[in-house]
Parts: C-alpha cells; sequence; structure tokens
C-alpha cells in the first residue's frame, strides 16, 4: 500500500474502530485475518492482509469463509483479545503501521497493543517503538526528484509517489508535493483501473481511468474486496496452482542468490592473479620473511600481464603463505563454478517445470469484455451437483437447479453469501445462483436479465409472455428447519427483473463442463 494513501486510510479507520468490541478473530488462509467487531453492518468485519508491496486493510459487511478448524494461532490470540474494546489508535504511517490500544486483560499474554504491520504482519505488544506517533521529516523536493534512495531514510517517499512527480511540470509538482507532505485531506481518492484489476489506492490521480472516492475507507474496499475474494477462492479451490505459484516465486529467488554467489566466486577467482604477482614479485619481498619488519596490509605489485595490482595481504603470514592463501581461494572459486552451473542448471529446468505445465496458474485471466475472455473455473464444491451451468453475455457463471435437492445443495454447500440468488416472485420454480467474484460485485443489467429468464424457463409461468423473477444475496436467502428441500424464507430481496422466457437462450449461454 501506497504510504501517504495509508496516512489517511490509518486515520479514518482509527476513528472508525474507537471504542467497537472486538467479538472474533478468524484467520480464513495463511496470513490473512479477519476481526469481526460490533457495531454497525457496514464496518463489522475489518480485513488484513499484509504483504511486502501491496497489503490489504479494509471494512467489508460480509467476511470470508474460514476453515472448520482453526489454526493454533487464531486460538491464542483470542483468548488474549475477544471481548475487548478499542480504546484508541496510534498510527507510524511512513511505515504502514496502525497500533489499536485495547482495554486491559488479566490474562497472561494479553498485551496492551493489537500491532497491525502492512508489511509483516499482526502482533500483541505492550510498548511501541520510541516516536511512533511523530510526524516524519521531509526531504527539499530537489532530493525526491534527484536521488534514487531518498526512500531509504524517508520512507514515505513512494516509488508511485516519486514517479507521479517526475511526470509533472515544476509547479505542478510542488504543488502536489506541498498537498502530500502537509497531509492535505483530499477531497478525492483515486483508484486507477488496470486490465487485470483495480490499482493500488492514491491521493493523486494515475495516468488512463480512475474511479474516484470521498474517503480512504471507501477507495480501500474498492481495492481490497475485488483483489482478496478471488485470492481467497482460488486458493480453497485450487490449492495445487497456489503451491505452484510458491514454487516458481521460491525458485525465482533461488535463482536471483546465483547471481549474488556468481559475483562471489569471480572476486574469489580473481585472487589467482594476485597470486601469480606476489610470486612473480617473490625477490622483493624476501625481506619481510624475517621477524623484524612485517607485511604491510595493501601492497601494489607488478603482474607480468596486467599491470600493478592492489593486493590485501595478512601481515600475519609470511609472503609464500600469502601466495598458496590467493591460489587456494581461487582454487576453491573454480569449483564452485561447477556448483554453481550445476544448481542453476537445476532451477532452470525446474522453472521450465512450472511455467510450461501450468502456465494459465500465472498468467492473469481476461475481462469479462475482452475478446479472449473465458469462464472462470467453476469452484470444486460445485461438481457433483445436478445443476445446468449457463455463462451470461458478461462472462458471469449462472447455475440453475434440476431438482428439490440440488436447489438446496447449491444454497447449503456451493454458493457464496455474496451471490445472487434467483426465484420467481409469485410461484414455484427452480433455484438460480449468479457467481459473483466479490462482495458489491457490479453485475451488468444484461446479465440480470439473463439469469432471471433462466430460472423463468423453469417456473410455472414459462409459457406467459413475461415473468416477475425476484433476486436477493444468497446470505439473506435461509433454509428452515422441517421444510422440505428447496423452500426458503427470504429476509431481503434486492429487487425484482421483468424476464421474457425466450427457448433459444439455454442453447446460447449454455456451459460445458
Amino acid at each position: 500500500m501506497e504510504a501517504n494513501f495509508f496516512r489517511h486510510l490509518a486515520r479514518e479507520a482509527g476513528e472508525a474502530l474507537k471504542g467497537r468490541r472486538i467479538e472474533k478473530i478468524h484467520s480464513p488462509a495463511d496470513n490473512v485475518w479477519t476481526v469481526r467487531l460490533d457495531g454497525p453492518l457496514a464496518t463489522r468485519h475489518l480485513l488484513f492482509r499484509p504483504a511486502k508491496h501491496a497489503g490489504l486493510l479494509f471494512f467489508s459487511d460480509q467476511k470470508p469463509a474460514n476453515p472448520l478448524t482453526p489454526p493454533a494461532r487464531v486460538m491464542w490470540l483470542r483468548k488474549r483479545i475477544q471481548g475487548r474494546r478499542i480504546t484508541t489508535w496510534h498510527a507510524h504511517w511512513p511505515s504502514l503501521r496502525i497500533a489499536l490500544e485495547l482495554t486491559p486483560s488479566r490474562r497472561d499474554g494479553a498485551a496492551r497493543y493489537l500491532l497491525l504491520d502492512l508489511r509483516t504482519g499482526l502482533r500483541l505488544t505492550d510498548e511501541l517503538p520510541d516516536g511512533f506517533d511523530e510526524t516524519p521529516d521531509w526531504p527539499e523536493l530537489r532530493e525526491v526528484l534527484q536521488s534514487k534512495d531518498v526512500w531509504r531514510r524517508y520512507p514515505q517517499i513512494s516509488p508511485p509517489l516519486r514517479k507521479r512527480l517526475h511526470a509533472l511540470e515544476g509547479d505542478e509538482a510542488a504543488a502536489l508535493y506541498a498537498r502530500v507532505r502537509n497531509g492535505d485531506i483530499p477531497e478525492r481518492l483515486y483508484v486507477p483501473q488496470q486490465p487485470d484489476g483495480p490499482g493500488l489506492p492514491l491521493v493523486w490521480p494515475s495516468p488512463g481511468q480512475n474511479l474516484t472516492f470521498n474517503s480512504a475507507l471507501d477507495a480501500a474496499s474498492a481495492w481490497g474486496l475485488p483483489t482478496l475474494f478471488p485470492d481467497l477462492e482460488e486458493q480453497a479451490e485450487r490449492p495445487e496452482q497456489v503451491l505452484l505459484r510458491r514454487r516458481r516465486k521460491k525458485t525465482l529467488r533461488a535463482l536471483a542468490k546465483l547471481d549474488q554467489e556468481k559475483e562471489r566466486l569471480e572476486g574469489l577467482l580473481a585472487l589467482r592473479e594476485h597470486g601469480e604477482a606476489i610470486k612473480a614479485n617473490m625477490h622483493l619481498l624476501s625481506r619481510y620473511d624475517g621477524e623484524s619488519e612485517r607485511l604491510p596490509e595493501t601492497m601494489r605489485l607488478p603482474h607480468p600481464n596486467l599491470g600493478p595490482l592492489d593486493i590485501a595481504m595478512d601481515p600475519a603470514l609470511s609472503a609464500s603463505a600469502n601466495m598458496e592463501r590467493c591460489f587456494r581461494m581461487a582454487d576453491k572459486g573454480q569449483r564452485g563454478f561447477t556448483h554453481l552451473a550445476r544448481r542453476r542448471n537445476e532451477l532452470g529446468r525446474e522453472l521450465a517445470r512450472i511455467e510450461s505445465g501450468q502456465g494459465s496458474a500465472f498468467t492473469a485471466r481476461p475481462g469479462a469484455d475482452s475478446p479472449e475472455a473465458k469462464p472462470a473455473p467453476l469452484p470444486k464444491r460445485w461438481k457433483g451437483l445436478a445443476v445446468h451451468l449457463f455463462t451470461t453475455s458478461d462472462g458471469f457463471t449462472v447455475a440453475r437447479g434440476k431438482n428439490k435437492k440440488a436447489n438446496h445443495e447449491m444454497l447449503s454447500k456451493a454458493a457464496s453469501p455474496f451471490d445472487y440468488w434467483f426465484h420467481a416472485a409469485d410461484g414455484p420454480s427452480s433455484h438460480v445462483i449468479l457467481k459473483r467474484d466479490y462482495p458489491d460485485q457490479n453485475v451488468p443489467l444484461q446479465s440480470l436479465q439473463e439469469a432471471a429468464a433462466l430460472c423463468a424457463l423453469k417456473s410455472a409461468f414459462k409459457k406467459d409472455g413475461r415473468v416477475e423473477v425476484m433476486f436477493a444475496l444468497v446470505k439473506d436467502v435461509r433454509k428452515v428447519k422441517g421444510w422440505a428441500h428447496g423452500q426458503v424464507s427470504v429476509q431481503q430481496v434486492q429487487g425484482t427483473v421483468a424476464a421474457r422466457p425466450d427457448p433459444d437462450l439455454e442453447t446460447r449461454l449454455a456451459r460445458s463442463e
């Protein structure tokens, strides 16, 4: 997350959290946390996922699915923070950290602060680092524009900020830098729209299309929802692909380390030339063999072919021992190159197997409006259900139950809480589910009409020219104990669609699995 955006997000989130009680904490996936709070539904769940470059922190009224058995780390945290209130907050926004101060607890290990670090993770602590709340120093704009390493001393000078300042003219760059440095509350916040989804939220617009928001919380949710929920579903449904990506990342890191090892070995090989220079000048170094005079730490000696070389010497050794040490280290470097080449070949073959065998795991899927778009693979929990599958004109997957049992199992086993459920408004029909990737995902009107028409075709009114079909969120459709399969109670209807039963629609939208 960009630090200057996090400055405003931390302030808004901190104020929204102040006074709230922590009801429970979950971990739907490795290093992903859901903190359930009391209070308004819109900010009921705080979702947190640390990452080196793209950490997530946002509120949602929907929570991700959790594993049946909570990990030990989750149970440990529950015992120490559950039921405690957040009294106030502190932020060191340049380092992307916010600390939530909690009411006291007598339980052992129940520390004073819950620290959320968007780079490293979540932990409890009794003390915050010195200067945690202090305002950071800022460099002059000239240093920001000229120094590539300015971020090392001033972490709030993020790469996106430097890139934007370089793209602006002098007065515009100075004005933006002054607003960012002063921490002025922006009238608009921006989420860049990219081919593979939303980009990092910012306090300035990026070139191209941007979504605009009045608050940092809204911007963080607009980025976090379509980022986190699809990732979690993929981890749950396609764990082998997640493991492949991790293997690929690990292999690339190992290859990068081999490049560092190559530089070290080249330094060892260069010692052979130093040994040759010492050998060629041994007659000049004989006076150092006695105890009266020791070798200096560095000497400049002529090499027979390369000219003068600056050579590091070990004064505790004789000239001949220094020469032998240079040759010995050079031989070690030569042997290392043999192992280096073998290891590089092994890693290269491993990377080729990963990418050629599962290439699609590392390629972003085109958007629904792309000519190359293909329907998303159906999650494993849908497999084996008696459903007809369809793909709408906008690329959304639609499932329609073939019988009462399937209607029941779609709701109880397969559908996500934020999917849409369709049913004839005034009589019996099949249940239809339109699958969404994440909460708040916009579904075009055409897809809603197509899903409603598919529902109407399997209703008591299929011969009518117009059928009223209602739709609701799956989380608002409840199965009632004792009722027959397929009978449900709907707590809140999102809307109704006037559908026209077109028998040809089933053929056009039918999907093969």
